[in-house]
């Protein structure tokens, strides 16, 4: 019952003015590595879109270039949170009962994933949107969302891609680092939504499709340098004028995956203040903040 109290009122005591015994509380929020910004420009903007009006919380946000990279610093207390996709941070809740959401924030705008390609590569760019624009059409899209992303299994299976004799081959990177979205099994083997829907594609375009997995910190570095010819996944803002994920050099497709929920992911609370003498607040602040 205490625990409920203390999610129901998160919200209004974060937003309060009034300090908790002028004490000020640090933040220390990880994401995955945005590549066309630093973590300290990000920081200013998602104190501004996100954090709430409080004088006595500070919020710190580090990049990590994946999402074990992200856990691992979890872990040892480097970071209290980290902030994820709904849908990776449902899945990853699923698979670990020792993390914990502590906080949904509502972006007024949609974010997305989009494809990325090398800004010479306009056309293939193009024959990319038209195969997502037959997907989208005929709800092969939708269905292969409700499968892998809304329902996912523990334990996806890959999908086999078919061959066409004598057509182009193109590398795509994946990163594993957005289960289930984009998901490479324990074993190193390319499973689910990323696998699904770039088969999809490459029998629309009847080009024969080759996965490079990299960490999400390796993506744009991967496309320069000719590793790979997309990368699965930028995020995009589509009502943004700036893009901090994905620098020039890129152009981008049109979205194939779009959320408006982020979730702040956290080590499962252990403890529990049984004393007769409960803070309601204090023991908000504790839910929130504590690595533990």
């Amino acid at each position: 019952m205490k625990k409920l109290v203390c999610t129901l009122l998160l919200i209004t005591l974060l937003a309060s003015p009034v300090s908790y015994g002028a004490e000020r509380r640090v933040l220390k929020l990880g994401l995955l590595t945005k590549l066309n910004t630093t973590e300290e420009e990000f920081s200013e903007s998602w104190r501004k879109t996100f954090a709430p009006r409080n004088e006595d919380l500070e919020v710190i946000v580090r990049f990590y270039d994946s999402l074990t990279a992200m856990q691992m610093a979890m872990n040892a207390g480097e970071i209290t949170q980290m902030v994820l996709p709904e849908a990776a941070a449902h899945y990853l809740m699923n698979q670990n009962s020792e993390y914990e959401s502590t906080l949904l924030l509502r972006s007024k705008n949609p974010y997305g994933l989009a494809f990325g390609f090398r800004e010479d590569s306009e056309t293939l760019r193009d024959k990319f949107n038209e195969a997502l624009t037959i997907l989208r059409d005929s709800w092969k899209l939708a269905a292969l969302e409700g499968v892998y992303i809304a329902l996912p299994r523990n334990d996806p299976e890959p999908v086999k891609f078919e061959h066409f004799d004598g057509a182009e081959t193109i590398k795509i990177a994946i990163t594993g680092d957005l289960p289930p979205i984009d998901f490479i099994a324990a074993d190193g083997t390319p499973a689910g939504f990323n696998t699904a829907v770039l088969a999809e594609v490459g029998n629309i375009l009847r080009m024969n499709i080759e996965l490079v997995n990299v960490e999400a910190g390796a993506r744009t570095a991967a496309l320069a340098s000719g590793r790979a010819d997309v990368v699965f996944w930028y995020e995009v803002n589509r009502d943004s004028e700036q893009q901090y994920d994905a620098p020039a050099g890129v152009i981008l497709s049109t979205p194939y995956y779009e959320w408006n929920n982020f979730l702040h992911v956290k080590k499962a609370w252990k403890t529990q203040n049984t004393s007769s003498n409960w803070d309601v607040k204090k023991s908000i602040w504790d839910l929130f903040l504590s690595n533990f």
